[in-house]
């Protein structure tokens, strides 16, 4: 486990082929000036949850482009992610996600990975 991974904490609750699912308690140091998480908290675990996803399917991969877009504010609570598979290519993979707190969509974002391994 890398040492982001171990300050980070996400859970993943669910991995098979090209999906994945984790959840993400928010603690204090996620929290911005204004009480509400900040992006990069929310960036970070969708990249996380559609590398696992993209990993479950196509092995090592790093991210070579992420856009996220934020649709509520989040002050406390667990986050759950989903990332899935879109398309997977001979060295690039598209992948989505979405983010969610209880059944509310937070952010959905896209991504673009790099197959390493």
């Amino acid at each position: 486990m890398s040492p982001f991974a171990r300050w980070f904490q996400a859970q993943i609750l669910r991995k098979a082929e090209g999906m994945a699912e984790l959840a993400l308690e928010v603690r204090e140091e996620f929290l911005q000036g204004q009480g509400i998480v900040h992006g990069g908290i929310l960036a970070a675990l969708l990249d996380s949850a559609m590398g696992s996803a993209v990993e479950s399917a196509f092995g090592r991969v790093v991210t070579v482009e992420l856009s996220v877009h934020y649709l509520r504010p989040v002050r406390s609570g667990t986050l759950k992610a989903r990332g899935t598979v879109v398309h997977g290519g001979r060295k690039l993979v598209h992948a989505q996600g979405e983010a969610f707190l209880g059944e509310e969509r937070v952010a959905w974002a896209k991504g673009i990975f790099y197959r390493v391994g």
